[in-house]
Protein backbone atom coordinates (compact mmCIF):
# COMPACT_ATOMS: atom_id res chain seq x y z
CA UNK A 1 0.00 0.00 0.00
CA UNK A 2 1.06 3.74 -0.52
CA UNK A 3 1.36 6.34 0.91
CA UNK A 4 -0.59 9.85 0.84
CA UNK A 5 0.67 13.19 1.22
CA UNK A 6 -1.24 16.37 1.96
CA UNK A 7 0.51 19.67 0.09
CA UNK A 8 -0.62 22.96 1.31
CA UNK A 9 0.39 25.97 -1.11
CA UNK A 10 1.99 28.68 -0.36
CA UNK A 11 -0.32 31.74 -1.85
CA UNK A 12 -2.55 31.58 -4.71
CA UNK A 13 -1.62 34.02 -7.65
CA UNK A 14 -4.75 35.40 -8.33
CA UNK A 15 -8.22 35.37 -6.08
CA UNK A 16 -10.62 32.91 -5.98
CA UNK A 17 -13.48 33.52 -7.72
CA UNK A 18 -16.66 32.37 -5.36
CA UNK A 19 -20.24 32.96 -7.25
CA UNK A 20 -23.37 32.08 -5.99
CA UNK A 21 -23.47 28.92 -7.66
CA UNK A 22 -20.13 27.68 -6.31
CA UNK A 23 -20.69 24.53 -5.02
CA UNK A 24 -18.52 25.28 -2.17
CA UNK A 25 -20.33 28.09 -0.70
CA UNK A 26 -23.03 25.25 0.13
CA UNK A 27 -20.76 23.34 1.82
CA UNK A 28 -21.29 23.40 6.05
CA UNK A 29 -17.63 23.43 6.06
CA UNK A 30 -16.91 26.52 4.61
CA UNK A 31 -19.97 27.95 6.36
CA UNK A 32 -18.44 27.26 9.80
CA UNK A 33 -15.06 28.31 9.02
CA UNK A 34 -15.87 31.51 7.41
CA UNK A 35 -18.09 32.08 10.30
CA UNK A 36 -15.42 31.42 12.32
CA UNK A 37 -12.92 33.39 10.53
CA UNK A 38 -15.32 36.72 10.94
CA UNK A 39 -14.84 36.74 14.88
CA UNK A 40 -11.11 37.50 14.43
CA UNK A 41 -10.66 39.19 11.28
CA UNK A 42 -12.03 41.75 9.35
CA UNK A 43 -11.02 40.19 5.99
CA UNK A 44 -14.08 39.02 4.24
CA UNK A 45 -13.52 36.08 1.45
CA UNK A 46 -17.07 36.53 -0.41
CA UNK A 47 -16.59 39.98 -0.47
CA UNK A 48 -12.76 39.86 -1.93
CA UNK A 49 -13.73 36.94 -4.53
CA UNK A 50 -16.05 39.31 -5.72
CA UNK A 51 -14.52 42.94 -6.22
CA UNK A 52 -11.44 44.26 -7.96
CA UNK A 53 -8.13 44.73 -6.87
CA UNK A 54 -8.07 46.70 -3.74
CA UNK A 55 -5.59 47.65 -1.58
CA UNK A 56 -3.80 45.23 0.73
CA UNK A 57 -4.30 42.68 -2.18
CA UNK A 58 -1.44 40.40 -1.05
CA UNK A 59 -2.43 40.74 1.97
CA UNK A 60 -5.37 39.53 1.55
CA UNK A 61 -4.34 37.00 -0.90
CA UNK A 62 -2.93 35.16 1.59
CA UNK A 63 -5.51 34.95 4.02
CA UNK A 64 -7.88 34.00 1.53
CA UNK A 65 -4.69 30.96 0.94
CA UNK A 66 -5.11 30.31 4.13
CA UNK A 67 -9.22 29.94 4.69
CA UNK A 68 -9.28 27.64 1.92
CA UNK A 69 -6.75 25.61 2.33
CA UNK A 70 -8.45 24.70 5.88
CA UNK A 71 -11.63 24.51 4.24
CA UNK A 72 -10.87 21.72 2.28
CA UNK A 73 -8.64 20.03 4.47
CA UNK A 74 -12.17 19.61 7.09
CA UNK A 75 -13.68 19.07 3.95
CA UNK A 76 -11.08 16.21 2.95
CA UNK A 77 -10.76 14.95 6.44
CA UNK A 78 -14.92 14.79 6.55
CA UNK A 79 -14.47 12.36 3.78
CA UNK A 80 -11.97 10.41 5.42
CA UNK A 81 -9.03 11.31 3.75
CA UNK A 82 -6.05 10.88 6.51
CA UNK A 83 -2.45 11.85 5.05
CA UNK A 84 0.46 9.61 6.22
CA UNK A 85 2.55 13.03 6.13
CA UNK A 86 1.74 16.20 5.44
CA UNK A 87 4.16 18.80 2.96
CA UNK A 88 4.38 22.49 2.93
CA UNK A 89 5.16 25.10 0.07
CA UNK A 90 6.34 28.78 1.51
CA UNK A 91 3.60 30.25 3.79
CA UNK A 92 1.63 27.22 3.10
CA UNK A 93 3.68 26.23 6.62
CA UNK A 94 0.74 28.04 8.26
CA UNK A 95 -2.48 25.89 7.40
CA UNK A 96 -0.14 22.85 7.98
CA UNK A 97 0.64 23.41 11.35
CA UNK A 98 -2.80 24.09 11.83
CA UNK A 99 -3.63 20.20 10.04
CA UNK A 100 -1.19 18.88 12.31
CA UNK A 101 -3.06 20.32 15.50
CA UNK A 102 0.42 22.29 16.50
CA UNK A 103 -1.75 25.13 16.42
CA UNK A 104 -5.22 25.52 16.01
CA UNK A 105 -7.39 27.11 13.29
CA UNK A 106 -7.48 30.34 14.52
CA UNK A 107 -4.03 30.92 15.87
CA UNK A 108 -2.96 29.62 11.92
CA UNK A 109 -5.04 32.64 10.77
CA UNK A 110 -3.83 34.97 13.54
CA UNK A 111 -0.34 33.96 12.29
CA UNK A 112 -0.91 34.31 8.70
CA UNK A 113 -2.38 37.76 8.87
CA UNK A 114 0.10 39.06 11.22
CA UNK A 115 3.51 37.77 9.27
CA UNK A 116 1.31 39.13 6.02
CA UNK A 117 1.15 42.97 7.68
CA UNK A 118 4.88 42.34 8.21
CA UNK A 119 5.37 41.90 4.57
CA UNK A 120 2.78 44.24 3.59
CA UNK A 121 4.52 46.77 5.55
CA UNK A 122 8.09 46.00 4.54
CA UNK A 123 7.26 45.46 1.14
CA UNK A 124 5.87 49.03 1.33
CA UNK A 125 8.98 50.77 2.36
CA UNK A 126 11.93 48.89 0.98
CA UNK A 127 9.74 46.99 -2.31
CA UNK A 128 10.82 44.12 -4.17
CA UNK A 129 9.49 40.73 -6.77
CA UNK A 130 9.45 37.86 -7.24
CA UNK A 131 9.06 36.15 -11.03
CA UNK A 132 8.56 32.80 -11.99
CA UNK A 133 11.03 31.54 -14.74
CA UNK A 134 10.03 27.88 -16.48
CA UNK A 135 11.84 26.19 -19.27
CA UNK A 136 15.97 26.99 -18.46
CA UNK A 137 17.76 24.73 -16.33
CA UNK A 138 18.97 25.62 -12.69
CA UNK A 139 22.50 26.33 -14.16
CA UNK A 140 21.29 29.10 -16.67
CA UNK A 141 19.34 30.81 -13.83
CA UNK A 142 22.25 30.98 -11.86
CA UNK A 143 24.44 32.28 -14.75
CA UNK A 144 21.62 35.03 -14.70
CA UNK A 145 21.39 35.79 -10.93
CA UNK A 146 25.22 36.09 -11.16
CA UNK A 147 25.13 38.55 -14.45
CA UNK A 148 23.04 40.57 -11.99
CA UNK A 149 24.41 40.46 -9.15
CA UNK A 150 24.69 44.14 -8.06
CA UNK A 151 20.29 43.82 -7.67
CA UNK A 152 21.09 41.07 -4.57
CA UNK A 153 18.90 38.20 -6.95
CA UNK A 154 18.51 34.91 -5.23
CA UNK A 155 16.87 31.62 -6.06
CA UNK A 156 13.50 31.58 -3.75
CA UNK A 157 11.75 28.65 -4.73
CA UNK A 158 13.27 25.46 -7.02
CA UNK A 159 10.19 24.22 -8.02
CA UNK A 160 11.32 21.54 -10.65
CA UNK A 161 14.17 20.55 -12.65
CA UNK A 162 13.23 23.58 -14.91
CA UNK A 163 11.16 25.68 -12.99
CA UNK A 164 12.27 28.23 -10.78
CA UNK A 165 11.14 31.35 -8.82
CA UNK A 166 13.83 34.10 -8.37
CA UNK A 167 13.28 37.11 -5.86
CA UNK A 168 15.41 40.25 -4.93
CA UNK A 169 15.18 44.16 -6.33
CA UNK A 170 12.53 44.96 -8.15
CA UNK A 171 15.05 46.54 -10.94
CA UNK A 172 17.24 43.24 -11.08
CA UNK A 173 13.82 41.12 -11.68
CA UNK A 174 12.76 43.03 -14.53
CA UNK A 175 16.10 42.47 -16.10
CA UNK A 176 16.25 38.60 -15.10
CA UNK A 177 12.97 38.30 -17.23
CA UNK A 178 14.25 39.96 -20.19
CA UNK A 179 17.54 37.68 -20.02
CA UNK A 180 15.40 34.72 -19.05
CA UNK A 181 13.07 35.20 -22.14
CA UNK A 182 16.08 36.08 -24.25
CA UNK A 183 17.76 32.73 -23.83
CA UNK A 184 14.56 30.49 -24.39
CA UNK A 185 12.58 30.38 -21.13
CA UNK A 186 9.38 28.47 -22.11
CA UNK A 187 8.13 31.58 -19.87
CA UNK A 188 9.14 34.61 -17.14
CA UNK A 189 6.15 36.42 -15.68
CA UNK A 190 5.99 38.42 -12.64
CA UNK A 191 4.01 37.07 -9.65
CA UNK A 192 2.13 39.37 -7.42
CA UNK A 193 4.72 39.59 -4.29
CA UNK A 194 5.96 43.27 -3.88
CA UNK A 195 8.62 42.26 -1.98
CA UNK A 196 11.23 39.39 -2.41
CA UNK A 197 10.07 36.75 -0.34
CA UNK A 198 12.39 33.64 0.65
CA UNK A 199 15.46 36.01 0.07
CA UNK A 200 18.25 36.55 2.55
CA UNK A 201 17.53 40.24 2.80
CA UNK A 202 14.82 39.59 4.41
CA UNK A 203 16.02 37.85 7.33
CA UNK A 204 16.05 41.02 9.27
CA UNK A 205 12.69 40.30 10.46
CA UNK A 206 13.40 36.75 12.34
CA UNK A 207 13.33 38.75 15.79
CA UNK A 208 10.23 40.31 15.28
CA UNK A 209 8.26 37.27 13.83
CA UNK A 210 9.82 35.13 16.97
CA UNK A 211 8.33 37.96 19.48
CA UNK A 212 5.19 37.88 17.90
CA UNK A 213 4.93 34.18 17.87
CA UNK A 214 5.72 34.34 21.85
CA UNK A 215 2.29 34.01 23.29
CA UNK A 216 1.32 30.96 20.90
CA UNK A 217 1.26 27.55 22.33
CA UNK A 218 3.00 24.95 20.13
CA UNK A 219 1.36 21.00 20.78
CA UNK A 220 2.80 17.60 19.49
CA UNK A 221 1.45 17.14 15.84
CA UNK A 222 -0.51 14.70 14.76
CA UNK A 223 0.91 14.41 11.79
CA UNK A 224 4.57 14.69 10.55
CA UNK A 225 5.28 18.12 8.61
CA UNK A 226 7.95 17.57 5.94
CA UNK A 227 9.44 21.78 5.91
CA UNK A 228 10.34 22.87 2.43
CA UNK A 229 13.74 24.30 3.94
CA UNK A 230 15.49 21.34 5.70
CA UNK A 231 13.81 18.71 3.83
CA UNK A 232 13.15 16.80 7.52
CA UNK A 233 9.95 16.89 9.29
CA UNK A 234 9.65 19.44 11.67
CA UNK A 235 10.21 18.99 15.72
CA UNK A 236 7.73 20.50 18.14
CA UNK A 237 10.55 22.67 19.89
CA UNK A 238 11.62 24.11 16.81
CA UNK A 239 8.58 25.74 14.95
CA UNK A 240 8.93 28.94 15.94
CA UNK A 241 12.39 29.45 15.04
CA UNK A 242 11.88 27.80 11.29
CA UNK A 243 8.56 29.96 11.55
CA UNK A 244 10.74 32.90 12.43
CA UNK A 245 13.18 32.22 9.36
CA UNK A 246 11.50 30.65 6.63
CA UNK A 247 10.91 33.61 4.79
CA UNK A 248 14.45 34.58 4.80
CA UNK A 249 15.26 30.97 3.36
CA UNK A 250 14.62 28.94 -0.34
CA UNK A 251 12.15 26.57 -1.07
CA UNK A 252 13.49 23.53 -2.14
CA UNK A 253 10.03 21.90 -3.34
CA UNK A 254 11.49 19.59 -5.90
CA UNK A 255 13.44 17.86 -3.21
CA UNK A 256 10.47 17.48 -0.88
CA UNK A 257 8.33 15.40 -3.38
CA UNK A 258 11.57 13.38 -4.39
CA UNK A 259 11.84 12.62 -0.75
CA UNK A 260 8.37 11.52 -0.07
CA UNK A 261 8.47 9.70 -3.28
CA UNK A 262 11.68 7.76 -1.41
CA UNK A 263 9.58 7.38 1.27
CA UNK A 264 6.82 5.88 -0.37
CA UNK A 265 4.50 8.51 -0.82
CA UNK A 266 2.21 7.75 -4.29
CA UNK A 267 -0.91 9.75 -3.80
CA UNK A 268 -0.58 13.43 -3.49
CA UNK A 269 -3.20 15.70 -2.54
CA UNK A 270 -3.26 19.55 -3.15
CA UNK A 271 -5.40 21.10 -0.10
CA UNK A 272 -6.08 24.28 -1.56
CA UNK A 273 -8.09 26.16 -4.28
CA UNK A 274 -5.98 26.37 -7.14
CA UNK A 275 -3.82 23.87 -9.05
CA UNK A 276 0.00 24.98 -8.75
CA UNK A 277 1.14 22.09 -6.51
CA UNK A 278 -0.70 19.33 -8.30
CA UNK A 279 1.05 20.41 -11.31
CA UNK A 280 4.66 20.84 -10.28
CA UNK A 281 4.44 17.60 -8.55
CA UNK A 282 3.07 16.25 -11.92
CA UNK A 283 5.87 17.60 -13.80
CA UNK A 284 8.73 16.18 -11.21
CA UNK A 285 7.27 12.68 -11.61
CA UNK A 286 4.22 11.49 -13.95
CA UNK A 287 4.36 8.23 -12.26
CA UNK A 288 2.47 9.23 -8.97
CA UNK A 289 -0.92 10.24 -8.41
CA UNK A 290 -1.92 13.91 -7.87
CA UNK A 291 -4.70 16.13 -7.43
CA UNK A 292 -6.45 19.39 -6.10
CA UNK A 293 -9.12 19.27 -3.38
CA UNK A 294 -10.11 22.49 -5.17
CA UNK A 295 -10.56 21.01 -8.43
CA UNK A 296 -12.58 18.20 -6.96
CA UNK A 297 -14.99 21.00 -5.15
CA UNK A 298 -15.95 22.04 -8.25
CA UNK A 299 -17.62 18.77 -9.25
Amino acid sequence: MGRTAFCFPGQLQEKPTLKEDHPLRSDPHFKEYVERASHQTTFDLLNFSCRGEEAGFNLKLQIATYLLSMIHFYRLRAEGWVPDIIAEHSMGIYAALAASEAITFEEGLWITESVGRILEREGASSGGAMASIVGLPLGEVKKIRQELNGFHLSIANYNGSMHFVLSGEEKGVEKALDLALSRKALSATRLTFNIGLHSPSLSVLNGEILSLLKEIEVRSLKCPVLNHWTIRPLRQEEIKDFLSQEIGQPVYWDQCVEKLIQEGVDQFIEVGHGTTLTKLIRWINREVEAFSAGDRAKD
